[in-house]
C-alpha cells in the first residue's frame, strides 16, 4: 500500500499485504491472519516483572525468527532487554544469538524526557539509515511518563502532569502512529493497566484509542508457583466485532540470569 494520500488501494489487495507473526501461539491465534504493518498494537495488563521479562524475551526472538529479515528496533524505557534470555530463546530456536542480537538496534531512556527524544528524533533518523528494520518494539511505553520520579519532577517544577507528562507521551504515541504508517512498521507496544480499569492502558484514553489492535494481558499461578499462565483477550481489533477471544501461554518460572551487550543507537 503506498503512502501518497491521493493513492487508492483495494481491500483484497489490503489483505494480501505482508503480515506479521509474533512466533508465540497464544498470541498468534488472536489474530491468525497477522499482524498487519503500518499498525500499532498494545499489549496491555498487569504481570510481574519476570515474567515481562520473560515476554520481551518471547517477542523479540519470535519476530524475528519467524519474520527474516527483518531488524526490530527496541526502545527501553523500563530496563528490560533480556540480553542473556535473547541469546539462550535464539539458541533454543536454532540461531546463533550473535545473529539474532545483530539484528536488533536498542536505546535506552531513563526519563521521559528522553524516551520522547528517542522516539521523536533517533527513532526516525534511524529509520532512514536502516531499511530493513520493519518493527518497533517499546515495552511499558507509559512507565516513565507516569512514574514516581516523573510526577516529582513535574510537582518541583510546577506543572501539572497534562502539562508534562502526558503531553509528551501523547506526543511519543503520535510519533509512533505516524512513522508506522510512513514507513509500513509493525509497532507493537506494551502498558501496565491503569488505575481501576481493566480495559484501558496506564496513559489513558489516548493510548488505547491510538492503538490499531489492543489485547489485554492477565495471569494465573500454577499450585506449584513453578509456571505460569499468560491469558491474551483481544479487546480491540479493525477486523473483528467487539468480541472476546482468550488464548492462553504457560511459561516456567523465568530464571534470573544477566549478560551484557552494546548495541545502541
Amino acid at each position: 500500500m503506498g503512502t501518497d494520500a491521493s493513492s487508492w488501494t483495494s481491500a483484497w489487495e489490503l489483505q494480501q499485504e505482508e503480515r506479521y507473526k509474533s512466533g508465540l501461539l497464544a498470541l498468534d491465534a488472536l489474530i491468525p491472519e497477522g499482524m498487519l504493518p503500518g499498525s500499532l498494537i498494545l499489549l496491555q495488563g498487569d504481570i510481574n516483572r519476570k515474567l515481562l521479562r520473560h515476554l520481551v524475551t518471547k517477542l523479540s526472538v519470535g519476530f524475528l525468527t519467524t519474520n527474516e529479515p527483518a531488524e526490530l528496533a527496541f526502545v527501553d524505557g523500563a530496563n528490560l532487554f533480556p540480553y542473556y534470555e535473547i541469546a539462550t530463546e535464539a539458541r533454543r530456536h536454532g540461531y546463533d544469538p550473535l545473529v539474532i542480537l545483530d539484528r536488533i538496534q536498542l536505546s535506552r531512556a531513563f526519563n521521559f524526557h528522553q524516551m520522547t527524544e528517542i522516539i521523536t528524533k533517533r527513532l526516525p533518523a534511524l529509520l532512514e539509515r536502516k531499511k530493513q528494520l520493519r518493527i518497533v518494539f517499546v515495552p511499558q511505553i507509559s512507565s516513565q511518563y507516569l512514574s514516581t520520579e516523573a510526577l516529582q519532577y513535574l510537582e518541583y517544577a510546577k506543572l501539572s502532569v497534562a502539562e508534562g507528562a502526558l503531553s509528551e507521551l501523547t506526543q511519543a504515541v503520535g510519533t509512533l502512529k505516524s512513522l508506522a504508517l510512513q514507513h509500513n512498521l509493525l509497532v507493537i507496544m506494551t502498558a501496565a493497566s491503569a488505575t481501576g480499569s481493566k480495559t484501558k492502558g496506564l496513559g489513558g484514553t489516548y493510548l488505547t484509542h491510538s492503538a490499531s489492535s489492543v489485547i489485554r494481558m492477565t495471569t494465573s499461578t500454577q499450585s506449584s508457583a513453578k509456571e505460569y499462565d499468560i491469558h491474551f483477550s483481544l479487546q480491540k481489533d479493525p477486523a473483528r466485532p467487539v468480541i472476546q477471544l482468550t488464548h492462553s501461554h504457560r511459561q516456567k518460572k523465568p530464571a534470573n540470569n544477566q549478560t551484557l551487550l552494546n548495541r545502541y543507537w
